[in-house]
């Protein structure tokens, strides 16, 4: 038999349950279909032999949470990320704007992080961006995207909208603030995406996703980019690019819905988790119980410790939930509800033991993205119904620096207790929540593995106890990436027969001290035994 590409003189790391080594691996129809020892390739024919000079060679990886279509469009935003004063946010915002004037009649911004601020502001206010003008609208996104700011020109456009009316109560007209459901009424005021432009962002973001190694995405993209309501012009847009060919990194659509009737019609036209072909399918239901840390509207179970009169914001109700859950179980749905507070994720773990109490080995895999603010009684609720974790180790280069301030010591070193989950037998996944933050997969490992933050900081880990293994943190890209979409069977490890969606990189990370793991870069990206990046 010839074979079409033979890989030899490397390190692959298999990520199988042997934790298999080999040497070499040969692809067939874009499949793998050969794996041994450099001694056996002299007996395999193939049309093309590529030496891979001792790289490590991994399974692609996967990212089990971000928002493709966000990402694409804050390409075209101010950024506002690393911005130490509200001055500096200014600054960058009409310099944003005498270079690339507005988009859509509006100046946008996103990234900026009020923590960040080293000149004693603690948030950002209309007034500040009424300094920028007040002749044009402006909004600027929190990092989070879960609050923004906007001048009085954005505010007067808004509160003319009807359907203002359905979220004045998170929004404070004199500070102009926009909380949770109330930023994206701003989007009501632009032009509505075409299938033609959700093709053109998605082709976009693949390519910066190929660089960092990722040959599979679960994406949300029913957020910001494209309002819910034109949900199915996304599925268009997926299916048409591979229809025609131009996929290159496999999509697992996080199907987001806040408005119950939206996702009524999802389902009455027959979409179902599973469904699609081999670059996109339909993924779960996606519904988002509450909001940041950051932002304090993550739902607590007790008031924040840095301000007693909130809990944060419980988006999606205890009733509102189980109505979506239910749906979703009745219809063969996965289940992915976004919770990082306490209260939020406690209730979602309740509401899905509910839902899932006839069979908690819970075989549609539904679980929790974020998972961040726990403890013991969540987790052992969680393991009860096998309930699953998408978790996103690179929240805590942020995280460090307010999670103490706004949770206290108790409830701080009780969450981002990934190591915990895992020893008692919790399948977590890894992701980025990216345009939110990098989705450089291996500072994510990075900070997974040392706990400490991008700087290398503190010397021994913020959370010693929750270290991963440099292996574990790579299954949380690779294999468990693929078990959360219901997928290790043809991908997620290097196993004959799998698809040949393969990552190289320049440094061996098993081999290397760990501060230098953030640091290493890809090499090259195969997707379906074909390389589609190869640096240099």
């Amino acid at each position: 038999m010839t074979i079409d590409t033979l890989l030899y003189n490397g390190e692959f790391h298999s990520m199988d349950k042997d934790n298999s080594v080999y040497e070499a691996l040969g692809i067939k129809d874009g499949k793998i279909s050969f794996l041994g020892k450099d001694i056996d390739v002299q007996k395999v024919n193939a049309k093309q032999k590529i030496d891979m000079q001792g790289k490590l060679v991994l399974p692609g990886f996967v990212d089990t949470h971000l928002h493709a279509l966000d990402y694409a469009e804050t390409k075209k935003f101010i950024k506002l990320n690393g911005s130490e004063s509200v001055d500096e946010v200014i600054e960058r915002s009409k310099e944003h704007y005498k270079k690339n004037g507005l988009s859509q009649e509006w100046l946008i911004g996103w990234g900026w992080n009020q923590s960040e601020f080293k000149d004693g502001n603690d948030f950002i206010y209309k007034e500040d961006l009424d300094k920028i003008s007040t002749e044009y609208p402006i909004i600027l996104l929190r990092v989070c995207a879960h609050v923004a700011v906007v001048n009085s020109k954005a505010m007067e456009l808004i509160l003319k909208n009807e359907i203002t009316k359905e979220a004045m109560e998170y929004i404070d007209i004199e500070k102009g603030i926009l909380r949770e459901s109330s930023i994206i009424v701003y989007r009501k005021a632009l032009a509505k995406p075409t299938i033609e432009y959700i093709k053109e962002m998605i082709l976009s973001a693949q390519e910066d996703f190929l660089k960092e190694g990722i040959t599979q995405v679960h994406s949300a993209d029913y957020f910001s980019a494209v309002p819910e309501e034109d949900w199915e012009k996304v599925i268009t847009a997926y299916t048409e690019l591979e229809k025609e060919g131009k996929l290159k990194v496999r999509t697992y659509e996080q199907c987001m819905f806040f408005i119950y009737e939206n996702f009524e019609e999802f389902i009455e036209k027959g979409y179902r988790t599973g469904q699609g072909g081999e670059y996109f399918k339909i993924g779960p239901l996606k519904v988002i119980s509450d909001g940041s840390l950051g932002a304090r509207t993550a739902y607590l179970n007790e008031p924040y410790t840095d301000n007693p009169e909130t809990r944060g914001i419980q988006i999606l109700d205890e009733n509102q939930l189980r109505k979506f859950f239910k749906k979703a179980k009745k219809n063969n749905m996965q289940i992915a509800v976004h919770g990082i507070g306490d209260g939020a994720i406690e209730i979602a773990a309740d509401i899905l033991n509910e839902v899932n109490k006839d069979n908690l080995s819970n075989p549609m895999r539904d679980g929790i993205v974020h998972a961040q603010i726990t403890n013991k009684r969540i987790i052992d609720k969680m393991v009860k119904g096998n309930i699953t974790a998408y978790i996103q180790p690179v929240f805590i280069d942020s995280d460090m620096e307010i999670a103490e301030e706004r949770l206290g010591k108790e409830r701080t070193f009780s969450s981002y207790a990934w190591k915990t989950m895992l020893d008692e037998g919790l399948h977590i996944s890894g992701g980025s929540d990216a345009p939110v933050v990098s989705f450089n997969i291996l500072e994510n490992i990075y900070f997974a593995v040392t706990s400490k933050n991008i700087k290398g900081f503190p010397e021994g880990g913020w959370m010693p106890s929750q270290k991963l293994t440099v292996d574990e943190a790579v299954r949380l890209f690779t294999i468990n990436a693929a078990y959360q979409s219901l997928e290790e069977n043809i991908k997620g490890t290097l196993e004959i027969g799998k698809y040949a969606d393969i990552v190289g990189l320049e440094r061996n990370i098993y081999n290397i001290p760990e501060d230098e793991i953030k640091d290493v870069k890809v090499s090259f990206t195969m997707v379906n035994g074909k390389i589609v990046y190869q640096k240099n």
